[in-house]
This record gives structure tokens, sequence and C-alpha cells, in this order.
């Protein structure tokens, strides 16, 4: 529908009829006046500055075209952030995302579920009452379970969840604006599998188990993480590899799934991962590689509690997790081959910048120079640099120059 806007001219003189923003009798602060469709529409624009007052009434100009008089967007309930959760997460479940991303939001909300954010309007909740609020879940610790605060990657996912909860909340007119916050600082998975820990955790695999489950999980576990420990497909890829998609005469796998064109790829088949391949594909043609008769994907979603039982039997640090192995294929291809490129596109990174964390400097061949510098001081190379604690008969504090 087209939306016609007239301002209102005020004053009586030529110049003040070319105005749309006025003063009354005894105010400091300007006033904006306009009709749209027919109905006129006027208030204050609080400020006493003649530019910034023609800047506000320009924009709630604007907004009254895009989306209708501010009557009719102006929220009359506006609800709790509780009261929002169904609506929200019925539109996650139908939507188009990625199932991922899906479980991402749904695992955000309940850890938002519990705390006093849930509980508030959302008109009421400004971006410092989110980052003061404590996200927390509870964690089982032998037969007792505890309530504790979650890591900053575990709070983000809150934080992401709600960012996109108030996105929608103003695109469905339920709140004029959402609150401004940052998410916790959370650093990068650094760690490594070494090969130690990578023979322990395959060692402790081996070992002789009567439960028919648990040597299933314990099979599971040995070979995602020797598939990603030699492709650095992230976890949730290589739960969906699909027998049609490998390539045993190439020595490749294809991965259609992620949200960008980098992350359908092909990946490497080393000779050990094709051995494990091939044992789970016996003579099957199509299926799941990994199938989960209880699951509603049709294959396992998550190793995570195998994987940790099998760390802490081998002893190993609780940094270890399973997408560590990701980070190992990254950090050894890359200092193996020096080739960023490649590496890049075999991790599905659209941005060469991801790589940065696998980029690890030789520090051995730093130490070594500086060693020989310090062993053989060429006398031809001009010293510079500050003598700490030295005072020479001059007077001056030590400074070569």
């Amino acid at each position: 529908m087209l939306t016609t806007v007239t301002p209102v001219p005020c004053g009586h003189s030529s110049r003040r009829s070319l105005m749309t923003v006025y003063k009354r009798p005894n105010s400091t602060v300007y006033q904006y006046s306009f009709f749209a469709d027919g109905r006129r529409y006027r208030g204050s624009t609080k400020t006493s500055k003649l530019q910034e007052a023609r800047t506000r009434e320009s924009a709630l100009i604007t907004e009254t075209v895009e989306r209708g008089s501010p009557s009719e967007t102006r929220p009359r309930h506006i609800p709790v952030l509780r009261e929002f959760a169904p609506r929200f997460l019925k539109w996650v479940e139908s939507s188009k995302l990625e199932p991922s991303t899906k479980a991402y939001y749904e695992r955000g909300w309940a850890l938002l579920a519990p705390t006093k954010l849930a509980g508030n309007r959302m008109s009421h909740i400004t971006g410092d009452d989110v980052e003061a609020t404590p996200i927390r879940h509870k964690v089982k610790k032998g037969k007792k379970t505890v309530t504790e605060e979650c890591s900053a990657h575990y709070t983000n996912r809150a934080l992401r969840t709600l960012k996109r909860m108030f996105s929608k909340a103003v695109e469905w007119l339920e709140v004029r604006e959402q609150p401004k916050f940052k998410l916790a600082k959370a650093y990068g998975r650094d760690t490594k599998i070494s090969t130690t820990a990578e023979k322990l955790l395959l060692s402790k695999v081996s070992e002789p188990i009567k439960n028919k489950r648990n040597a299933r999980t314990r099979k599971d576990v040995h070979d995602v993480l020797i598939i990603a420990q030699d492709t650095g497909m992230r976890p949730s890829e290589i739960y969906r590899i699909r027998i049609e998609n490998l390539d045993f005469e190439n020595r490749q796998v294809w991965n259609p799934y992620g949200k960008t064109v980098k992350s359908r790829r092909f990946v490497p088949m080393s000779e050990r991962m094709a051995s494990v391949l091939a044992a789970r594909c016996i003579k099957q043609q199509e299926g799941w590689v990994f199938p989960a008769a209880r699951s509603k994907s049709g294959h396992i979603t998550t190793i995570a509690k195998g994987f940790q039982t099998l760390r802490d039997r081998a002893g190993l640090s609780k940094k270890l997790v399973l997408y560590s192995a990701r980070h190992t294929y990254g950090s050894y291809a890359l200092a193996s081959t020096g080739n960023l490129f490649a590496v890049a596109g075999s991790m599905g990174h659209v941005d060469l910048k991801s790589m940065e964390p696998y980029q690890h400097h030789d520090l051995a061949s730093l130490r070594t120079a500086i060693n020989l510098r310090n062993e053989n001081p060429s006398p031809s190379v001009p010293q510079f640099g500050h003598i700490l604690g030295h005072i020479d008969q001059n007077g001056s504090d030590g400074m070569l120059v």
C-alpha cells in the first residue's frame, strides 16, 4: 500500500512556512507534525537543536512509510521472554535452517530458560542485564548432579540465541528495538591430540568389554576419531557420511553438507581411514556409515560421552575434546605441506583468516638463531639496547647508542 506523507507548514512567516518542526510558546524543544495517508502525526522531538529535530522527524516519517503508522507498529502487549519462546522455537522448527543450527538454538533457549531474563518483559531487558546474568547448566559428577557456570563457548550459545530471539521479535513487531550486548570472551580450541594421546585413546578402545552397547559406542569413537584426525572433518559432518559418497578408487569422500559452498567439499581418504570405512560398509551400497536405529535422523548425532569416558580412562586432560582432532589435522597438514589453500579447502574454511590458529611458527628455528647470535656476536653489527641497573662513570644510565 502506498503511503503519502505531507509535512504541515508551521508559523506565519515565509521562512517558518518551510520548516516542518516548530517550537511551542515557552518551550525549548521542537515539535514535529506531518500527515500520512490522511492522518496527522505530531509530538515532541525531545531536542532543542534544529538539525537534530529535523533528523528525528525524517526518521519517523521513514518508519511510517516503510512499516505503517506508529500506532500500528507500536506493540500493544510486550511479551515476557518466556512467553515469546514457544513462538520462536516453532519458527526454528519450521524454518529452513540447518539441523545443527536448529539444535543450537533449542539448546541455547534451554540455557536461558532458568535465568532471571526469562521472566522479564522483553522491553525491560537491557544490555547490562544480559551481561550481568550468569548462564549455568547441570553437570553430572559421579553420582551427583551439580549446577555450574557455563564455559564461554556455552554462554555464547545462549547469548546468540537471545540475539536471534530479539531480532525475530523486532521483525514480528513484538518490540521496537533489541538490546546491545557483547558475547563472552572465548578462546579458540588450540589443544592438539599428540601421537602419544592418540595411542592411549585407541588402546582403551581395544580393551575387552562385555556390554554390547558400550562396545558399539567404543567402536564409533574409534572410527570417528580416526576420520577426524585424517581428514579434519567436523564431528557433525562425520556422523552424516553416506556410503554412496565414498570413493574408494580415488581415495576421497564427498561431504554435501554445510552452510557455505566451501563446506561442501571432497576430503582425502587415508589408508587406515579406508580400512575403517570398508569394514563398516561391508557389502552395502547405500545408507549411513554410522547408523543409529533410535535416532530420528537415522544416524548417530554425538559420541561426546563415549569420548569423555575413554579420555578419563586414559588419564588425559579435560581440555582434550573430539574437536581437537580437527585442529590436529589442520596444524600437521599445514606444517607438512605449507599449502594454505589446499588445507583450507579440505577443512571447508571460506576465509583464510580462519587458518591462523593452525599456523604454528617453528620456535626451534627461532631459538637456534638467538643462540647463534649470543655465541658469536658480530663486532660489525651495532649494539642497541639498555643494560638494566648499569650506571657508567659519566653518570649515563647505560643506554648504548
